[in-house]
Order: C-alpha cells, then structure tokens, then sequence
C-alpha cells in the first residue's frame, strides 16, 4: 500500500511539473503572425522610426528623455515609459515591439560605475507592448528594420553580417539575405518595395513569400519609394531630388514638385515634406497629387512622423526638441512636450 501511495504521488508530481511547464511554454512563447502584417509605414521608418501608431496606441522616441521610449494615446494622453535607453527604428504588431537601442545616447548610463559606465548595448531588441519581457534578438550596427509577416528585415552596416539579413520574431532562423545595403522599409502585401545599390538604383520588389526572389519594377534613379494605393511615390535622384510618383499598372509618371526634398512622409490624403534649398527652406504639405501646397513652418527640418492626429518634426541641429501639429490643420505648430 505504501508503494502505491508512493507511485500515485510521484505520478502526480510529474503531471503537476508537466502542466506547470507546458503553461510557461504556452506563455512565453512568441506567436508567429498573419503574412500580411506589416510593422510601421515606410514614410516613418524613413524618417528614422521615431513615431509608430499601432492598435490605438503611439510608441515613440521621447526627445525629452534622451530617445527613450513611451507610449501614449494618438490624442498625447496616457503617457507611459517603456525602454530606459534610446530607440529608433520603432516597427510592432500584436503584442510586441521591436526597435534597435543603443544606450550610449542615454541618460540612464550616466549612473553607471566603473566598466558599466563605459559599456554600451545596441542591437535589435523585441519586447512586450508594455517593455517587459525585452530580449536581445541580434547584436550589431543597424540603420533600417522592418516587420513582414513573421521576419524582420534590417540592415546591418558593419561586419560579417554587412546587408540585408532577417531573423523570425522569436530569435529563430536569422539570415543573411544579401550583402546588398538594402533598405527594407517599404513594404506591402509581402512584398518589400526598395532601391539597388550595387548594380543600379532601379525601383526593386522582393517577394518574401517567394524565397525573397527579387524582380525589377521600374528604372531609374529612385530612392525612398512608398506605396500608396494604386501608385509609388518616390524622390528622383536623378534630378535634383525632385518628388514624383508613378502608376504601378500603367508606368506612367508624373513630377509632382521641381523642389529638391530632403525628407518627406504621407498618409492616404496628403504629402508633408522638408526642402532646404536656399531661399526655400521650409516644412510644406501638399495634396497626393501635388495641389494645394502649403507652407507649415520656416525653416529646415528632419525626423518626420505621422500619426492619425499628427504630424511630427525635429529641427536640424537640436536633440531634445521636437515640434507637432495637428493632420488636420486645427491648430498652429507648437513644440511636443510629452507629460507636461
């Protein structure tokens, strides 16, 4: 009787330890995503992926406290801390958030002694929605990430892994994909929409539901093209940086700004872009068909975002000060205090 009682426990034992696991499992566990997600707009990630609007809530960069990142309602309500070191690069989908960190530009090493104070920890990084749970997925020097489907896509600019490489959202299957210094950031239905480099600077798409095979889909010298239904916007290099679009069915082109354009972000209604030409140094907005152009503010500005209620922009040569109004044009420019 003894002996029964002894295997019955033990037996319990072991079920209890196995449920226990299988929960853990279950709950950290990184749930694979739909094909078709996407982790922020090209026109932000362009803008250095300071701002990321997903599922009611706005992550980003806080200029405030030495880039780190918190999250609030698109109306600026509800601030909340996130990371304690510098981001950029904001992608997300679902529960997570991803982003390359870099803590030699933050506050929060200052208190650091001896080699911690002179240590610095930079890569891509994932985490909870609400930063916890944050995980280290790839360290090296990054300028570019995006989100498709289950993979992130991100340059590496330094080292053995120099070029285009992905990784799946749960640290698995990282690859490098082409030593080609690819920008991934425009990106849409799987597809991954981007300049060449080596060989031209021809319009690319690379499939990522198809081994990422890689097709031409236009000539020319373009650079920070964006797909905005049925047409891809883009700066022409090729002369004076010029701001145009072409129709993805048909070709066909069209200039929509002689200005040259430093920087530029859209939504599906209107174009905001930063020239610095001399004696037009301005932030402007302008219909997606080049109508209506508007002067937003004077001067020369960087770090474009875009929200459903805002427009966000940095002035060149100042850090810890960003400036905001609103899309719809209800109030005038004013400077982006976040908790104040």
């Amino acid at each position: 009787m003894d002996n029964k009682r002894i295997i019955i426990g033990f037996s319990a034992a072991i079920t209890f330890i196995t449920i226990f696991i299988l929960i853990y499992i279950l709950r950290n566990r990184v749930p694979l995503n739909d094909e078709s997600a996407i982790g922020n707009n090209a026109g932000n990630l362009y803008n250095g992926g300071l701002v990321l609007e997903m599922d009611g809530k706005v992550y980003f960069s806080n200029p405030l406290d030495s880039g780190a990142m918190y999250s609030m309602n698109p109306d600026e309500t509800d601030l909340n801390d996130i990371t304690m070191m510098a981001v950029r690069n904001i992608v997300g989908y679902g529960k997570y958030v991803y982003y390359y960190m870099d803590t030699s530009k933050s506050n929060a090493t200052s208190d650091l002694k001896g080699l911690g104070r002179v240590s610095t920890f930079y890569g891509l990084y994932r985490s909870e929605i609400d930063g916890d749970n944050q995980e280290l997925l790839d360290r090296n020097l990054i300028s570019a990430i995006q989100l498709v489907g289950s993979d992130l896509y991100y340059t590496v600019t330094s080292g053995e892994k120099s070029g285009l490489n992905k990784i799946r959202i749960d640290g698995e299957k990282q690859a490098l994909v082409t030593t080609e210094m690819l920008d991934p950031s425009c990106a849409s239905a799987g597809k991954i929409y981007y300049s060449g480099v080596d060989l031209d600077h021809n319009l690319h798409m690379m499939d990522t539901l198809s081994n990422n095979s890689s097709s031409i889909v236009m000539g020319g010298n373009i650079w920070q093209p964006i797909i905005m239904g049925d047409y891809v916007y883009y700066i022409d290099a090729e002369h004076h940086y010029r701001l145009c679009r072409a129709n993805l069915a048909t070709g066909n082109s069209e200039v929509l700004i002689n200005s040259r354009v430093d920087y530029y972000n859209m939504n599906e209604y209107n174009i905001f872009y930063a020239t610095s030409e001399a004696g037009n140094q301005t932030l402007r907005v302008m219909k997606l068909d080049g109508s209506g152009n508007t002067v937003i503010a004077e001067g020369i500005y960087h770090g474009l975002s875009l929200t459903s209620k805002y427009l966000y922009f940095k002035p060149f040569g100042v850090e810890n000060v960003m400036y905001h109004i609103p899309i719809d044009g209800s109030a005038p420019v004013s400077t982006f205090n976040p908790g104040k």
